[in-house]
C-alpha cells in the first residue's frame, strides 16, 4: 500500500471548534450534549443545541426566530427555531434550541402550481416555481439538460418529492446549501482538503448498506405525445442491467405523464447507480469536528485510508455529517460515506482489496476495537 501522505499525517490535531448560533444579532455558544445533522439526501439539516441560561434572565430566542448555526467559523445552517425551551438539572441550567434549515419547509409542505403541471419546463424552472413560495433561491451547479415535456405533480405530493422526481429525470441532485437554498449539482464536484485514517482520526467505522434493494434489471415503461407514429406513441420502454445481480429480479417502473426514449433511459440508469451504490457505505465516528478549522463537509469527496475496509487513499463521498458533543464522547463527526459512483454516471468500482498497509503485525498505531480512540484522542 502507498504511503500515507505526510501532509495528512501531521495535520491531523484536535481543533478547539465550538458549536454555536445566531439569533437576533446575538451570539451563543452551544455546550455539552449538542447535535447538528445534515444530510445530502434529505435536503434539510437539523440541530438541537443547548446554550447557557441564567435564572431569571433567558436568551432573548424564541420560536420561528431566523438562526444560523456555525461549527468553528463554518456555518453550516441557515434556519429556523422550532422549539426554545428551558431546562435544569442539579449543575446545569440552560434552554434548549431546536430547530431545522430554511429548505427543511420543502420536506413537509405540500407541491402547489397554478395547473399543477409543466410543458417543455426546463429543471430549473420548474425548482424556482416549486420554491419561489418559501422565499428559497435555486442554485444552479451543473447542466441541467434539456426541457422535460411533460412534469405533474401528484396529488398532496411534497416539494421535496416533486422536486426530487423532476431532478432524477435530468440525472441531477437537489440538495441544499449553508444559507439554506436549493442547489442544483453533481455529487462530489469538491473534494474535503482532510482524509479519513484509522489509527488517526477514527474512533470506531462500521460497513453499512446491503443489496436488499437491488435488481437483476430494470424496465421503464412510459408514454410518448408523438402523433406521427402510433407504435411509439403508444408505449416506450427502456431498459437496464445490474450486472453484479445474478439470480433473476426484474424491477418494473412505470413513468409520468408523456415522456421519451433518452428520458426512460435516464431513469432506469439513475436507478441502477442509485440502489447499486446505496448498497455499500461506510459509517466512521472520528474525532472533533473540524479539520484544520473547516467543519466535515456534506457532498464532498473524502480519501480514505482504511486497512480493514481495504481503502488505501480512496475517495468517497461525504452523504451525511452528524456532529454532536456528549459527557462521554466529547465533539465527534459521525460521517456516513458511499462510493461516488452512487451519484454519478461512470461505472461503479466498490469492491475494495483487502491488504494489509503493508506493516502486518504492527498495531501501535491501529488501534483495535470499535470503541477504542483514535491516537492522541482523550
Amino acid at each position: 500500500m502507498a504511503a500515507l501522505p505526510q501532509a495528512v499525517a501531521q495535520d491531523y490535531t484536535r481543533d478547539d471548534a465550538r458549536i454555536s448560533v445566531k439569533v437576533n444579532g446575538k451570539t451563543f455558544e452551544g455546550w455539552l450534549q449538542s447535535d447538528v445533522d445534515r444530510d445530502m439526501e434529505a435536503l434539510c439539516g437539523t440541530f438541537n443545541i443547548p446554550v447557557a441560561l441564567t435564572p431569571g434572565e433567558p436568551p432573548e430566542i424564541k420560536r420561528q426566530d431566523d438562526i444560523e448555526v456555525f461549527i468553528g467559523e463554518t456555518k453550516v445552517i441557515t434556519g429556523f427555531v422550532l422549539a426554545a425551551e428551558p431546562f435544569y438539572r442539579r449543575e446545569d441550567c440552560g434552554m434548549r434550541i431546536i430547530g431545522k434549515d430554511r429548505a427543511g419547509d420543502l420536506v413537509r409542505s405540500s407541491a402547489v402550481h397554478k395547473g399543477g403541471q409543466w410543458l417543455n419546463a426546463k429543471l430549473d424552472r420548474i425548482a424556482r416555481d416549486l420554491v419561489a413560495p418559501y422565499g428559497l433561491e435555486v442554485k444552479i451547479e451543473t447542466d441541467v439538460g434539456a426541457a422535460i415535456k411533460d412534469f405533474k405533480l401528484y396529488h398532496a405530493e411534497t416539494v421535496l418529492s416533486a422536486l426530487s422526481r423532476a431532478a432524477r429525470l435530468r440525472g441531477v441532485l437537489a440538495t441544499r446549501d449553508n444559507a439554506g437554498n436549493v442547489v442544483l449539482t453533481k455529487a462530489g464536484q469538491n473534494r474535503f482538503k482532510g482524509a479519513i485514517v484509522r489509527g488517526m482520526n477514527v474512533i470506531q467505522m462500521d460497513g453499512i448498506g446491503t443489496d436488499e434493494n437491488r435488481h437483476s434489471e430494470y424496465i421503464a415503461y412510459g408514454q410518448s405525445n408523438c402523433i406521427d407514429d402510433f407504435e411509439s406513441a403508444r408505449g416506450l420502454k427502456a431498459q437496464a442491467k445490474d450486472a453484479e445481480i445474478k439470480r433473476y429480479m426484474p424491477l418494473v417502473i412505470n413513468a409520468d405523464g408523456n415522456t421519451t426514449q433518452a428520458e426512460l433511459q435516464a431513469l432506469v440508469d439513475h436507478t441502477v447507480r442509485v440502489r447499486r451504490g446505496h448498497a455499500y457505505g461506510i459509517r466512521y465516528v472520528v474525532e472533533g469536528w473540524t479539520f484544520k478549522g473547516e467543519s466535515w463537509p456534506v457532498n464532498e469527496r473524502v480519501a480514505i485510508y482504511d486497512d480493514v475496509y481495504g481503502l488505501d487513499g480512496t475517495e468517497w463521498l461525504i452523504t451525511s455529517v452528524r456532529q454532536t458533543c456528549t459527557r462521554q464522547d466529547g465533539d465527534i463527526s459521525e460521517l456516513v460515506v458511499r462510493p461516488i459512483e452512487a451519484y454519478d454516471t461512470v461505472p461503479l468500482h466498490t469492491k475494495p482489496k483487502r491488504k494489509n498497509w503493508g506493516n502486518r503485525g504492527n498495531r501501535t498505531n491501529h488501534p483495535q476495537g470499535p470503541r477504542d480512540r483514535a491516537s492522541g484522542g482523550r
